[in-house]
């Protein structure tokens, strides 16, 4: 590929990662209107909530902004004390806690917390992956709210599939808030608050904490977290970039500890890891919501000298619904239900509940599309195929038919380019001083020799979204959580066969504190990329230093993905395999057609 070629990828790369900020600046959402009912679930009947002009004295919770504490709690959700209930079916098991008569955690009995080579044992493999653990606050409890947040101890019980928390405040109000679980990781929740007294009572607004996110493996960084809110057309994510706000990515910049989004159009908001999510959907869209960035608990020196591997700075992402303070005149109730989706963010299940909650996998943009195609086309060969690695390699080989045509053309252009590069020189040396010329003259030696100079670039150009989806659509896909391959235990993880002690000091490589891992596949994917380099023509149009770069671009790419997604490299692997089949066999038919295209040679004669 010449100079031309690698600009117009790298061009192409740039506009492909700023293509979803752009397409959302150029055109931004149109808001839902105010007060909207969301499809999933419906306004209860009887409702007959008032706002009493004559109680806009009383104390209420301020908004959020307002609020902005310094920080999170002094201590974990999980180090407070409370009672504690538990509702549980055969997929979750919550555990609800009186502090504010919130839900403390949900445990997915289907999921371990930790999946790998090292989990194979019993004892290793009890823990369960959970949500909203670690966290500050319980979920649908006021956050920040002194008088009814977690500091309120609320009588709480569980009786016929129900959970029901309950609490009487000074001046007649009194909040009831119940649980059930429905289907599908759904759980049912609804708030009630009824005025006792004979006084108009102020209703809390403020934030109504849908969970945080954290990770589940100490080793993950918070690159995997993130929040997302819908506001009837379109999802926006808040992540880890969001909250550094370095410039171009990596500028430093003044770090964000909170965002707050929305304008009485928050359909839903969402908490997610790498494989798990909570999606709060309120029957009525909530005024706005808030997210924060909360650090968690530091490892310890010690904890990091034996394993380097540790995430020094491990942080979580908390986020709330808010909603506008109120009142109830005397024997008035209000309610707010809502819907919360508790479980693993898998493309099928999410895409069921409507209202866009598939936007957690977050396939959006132009990527996105390629992303979310290739998951769909996975999980429908693996209806077929029973392995996931199958799987893979059967959808790349897919793929590769597909784009045989136009491989094959560039490998040809690129041979008849080698072919004609003695004239091109010459071209060259005759018309160097008069540029217009040698551009005429060059373009019609391609004509001639019929080589077009963009189909060297042009299958890459087109293969590559396919390939930024594979990288997107594998690296958090739950379908791939635990899955084995061969040697393989886990594919969403490195293929690690052994670990090599003292050589934690190699640079990218290596494990401070537990050494250097031997991960076999991306080592056999740099060999494969290396057999691939050496068979694919170098165009004589490129300089030795970008002929240097293309020789030794496999080696950067095995430092990258070599800690990575096996499932990747895996891809990566049967990709370049293919590849170098395809280069042989179009050489193999190119000197047939030679072959048979000259003349036979003329006949030899008997010696008398």
């Amino acid at each position: 590929m010449d100079r031309k070629g690698i600009g117009i990828l790298v061009i192409a790369f740039g506009l492909m990662l700023a293509w979803p900020a752009l397409v959302t600046k150029l055109y931004p959402p149109k808001p839902q209107p105010p007060g909207a009912t969301n499809s999933l679930t419906q306004v209860p009947k009887g409702s007959n909530a008032v706002v009493v002009p004559g109680a806009t004295n009383l104390p209420v919770v301020p908004p959020a902004a307002a609020l902005n504490p310094a920080g999170p709690p002094a201590q974990l959700l999980s180090a407070m004390p409370g009672k504690t209930v538990v509702l549980e079916n055969d997929q979750v098991r919550a555990t609800f806690t009186s502090q504010g008569g919130g839900l403390k955690m949900v445990e997915l009995k289907e999921y371990p917390a930790v999946v790998g080579c090292r989990n194979r044992s019993q004892a290793q493999s009890t823990a369960l992956a959970t949500l909203n653990d670690p966290s500050f606050s319980p979920a649908f409890v006021q956050f920040a709210a002194p008088g009814f947040g977690m500091d309120q101890e609320f009588a709480i019980t569980s009786a016929g599939g129900v959970v029901r928390a309950q609490k009487d405040f000074p001046g007649g109000l009194r909040i009831i808030k119940e649980y059930r679980i429905a289907s599908n990781y759904v759980f049912k929740v609804n708030i009630r608050y009824e005025n006792t007294g004979t006084q108009p009572v102020a209703l809390p607004g403020g934030e109504l904490v849908i969970g945080t996110a954290s990770s589940q493996d100490r080793h993950e960084t918070a690159e995997w977290l993130g929040a997302h809110w819908f506001n009837g057309s379109s999802a926006e994510h808040v992540n880890m970039s969001y909250f550094a706000n370095r410039f171009l990515g990596c500028v430093p910049g003044t770090p964000r500890t909170e965002f707050v989004g929305g304008a009485s159009n928050v359909v839903w908001g969402a908490v997610h890891n790498r494989f798990f999510a909570m999606i709060a959907i309120p029957d009525r869209p909530a005024d706005q919501i808030i997210i924060r960035d909360f650090p968690l608990p530091k490892p310890s020196a010690k904890e990091r000298e034996s394993d380097g591997r540790l995430n020094p700075d491990p942080r979580a992402y908390q986020a709330a619904l808010i909603f506008t303070s109120s009142a109830l005149a005397p024997g008035q109730s209000q309610e707010k239900s809502f819907s919360l989706y508790a479980g693993p963010k898998e493309y099928f299940t999410l895409s069921r509940m409507r209202l866009g909650l598939e936007a957690v996998m977050d396939f959006s943009g132009f990527t996105g599309f390629f992303a979310k195609g290739l998951l769909l086309c996975l999980n429908a060969l693996h209806q077929f195929i029973p392995s996931y690695g199958w799987a893979i390699i059967a959808l790349t080989v897919i793929i590769k038919a597909v784009f045989w045509p136009l491989t094959a053309i560039s490998t040809r252009s690129m041979k008849r380019m080698q072919a004609i590069q003695p004239e091109l020189q010459a071209i060259r040396e005759k018309y160097k001083n008069e540029p217009a010329k040698l551009q005429e003259k060059t373009m019609e030696c391609m004509k001639r020799n019929k080589v077009n100079p963009a189909a060297g670039c042009l299958p890459l150009l087109i293969q590559f979204p396919v390939f930024i989806g594979f990288f997107f659509m594998l690296r958090t896909a739950i379908e791939l959580r635990g899955a084995t391959f061969l040697w393989v235990c886990n594919l969403a993880e490195p293929d690690t066969l052994f670990t090599i002690p003292g050589l934690g000091w190699v640079p990218f490589l290596g494990i401070v504190g537990v050494g250097l891992p031997f991960n076999l596949l991306p080592l056999l994917m740099g060999c494969t990329s290396l057999w691939m380099a050496h068979l694919t023509p170098v165009s004589p149009q490129m300089d030795p230093a970008q002929q240097k770069i293309m020789k030794y671009m496999p080696v950067f790419f095995v430092v990258f993905l070599y800690n990575y997604s096996s499932g990747l490299t895996l891809y990566w692997t049967a990709q370049n395999l293919l590849s170098v089949l395809q280069t042989k066999l179009t050489r193999m038919n190119d000197a047939k057609a030679n072959g048979k295209a000259s003349p036979p040679s003329p006949p030899q004669r008997k010696k008398a």
